[in-house]
């Protein structure tokens, strides 16, 4: 186990290891590697989206890319339902893919609660805690505080890759039935 000290006078209210120039956190390795798991699946996710709205465009692949690089996640998403809907209006699918990007929604706002947030000591070695911190102007200052677990940080990161299979197929399904392209990695021009 780590021996920590705390020095207030000449390095603030932080805990440091053995070796003073690291400082150290409470999160284990194997959370870690969740934590890591769940930041990957988000890229992944967010890259098969940006891949599905260029199915939706008649161009070289690259053209997608370049549409959708610098696109937040939440414009992400509306750019891909509103290309859908402007080619094949309303339709079954359109159903299929609100559903989609509504889960892609809400498993952004659990990553983003993962990311964004201070990672304490949890009450076994087993667990963390989250704790985020906001200052809203209705609410004022308040701390959200969340016990997590392996298994909890695991299952968002299934949730993520599932979700990206899922929105594959849907665009392999919809390219089957020529609602989407499959795009040329040659330049058309």
């Amino acid at each position: 186990m780590t021996e920590f000290k705390c020095d207030t006078r000449s390095h603030g209210n932080f805990l440091y290891g053995k070796n003073q120039s690291v400082m150290q956190h409470p999160v284990s390795e194997k959370l870690l590697v969740q934590i890591g798991d769940i930041t990957v699946s988000f890229a992944l996710l967010e890259s098969i989206i940006q891949i599905l709205v260029g199915s939706f465009l008649a161009e070289h692949q690259r053209i997608g890319q370049i549409i959708t690089a610098e696109l937040s996640f939440k414009n992400l998403r509306a750019l891909t339902k509103s290309l859908y809907k402007e080619r094949h209006g309303e339709d079954t699918d359109f159903g299929i893919l609100r559903e989609l990007m509504k889960r892609a929604a809400n498993l952004e706002g659990k990553r983003n609660l993962i990311t964004h947030s201070v990672w304490a000591a949890g009450d076994t070695a087993d667990t963390v805690t989250r704790i985020k911190m906001t200052a809203k102007e209705t609410g004022g200052l308040s701390f959200q505080v969340k016990k997590f677990g392996e298994n909890d940080l695991k299952a968002v990161a299934h949730d993520l890759k599932e979700l990206s299979a899922e929105i594959l197929e849907f665009m392999q399904r919809l390219i089957q039935n020529g609602k989407a392209f499959n795009n040329p990695l040659e330049k058309l021009w």
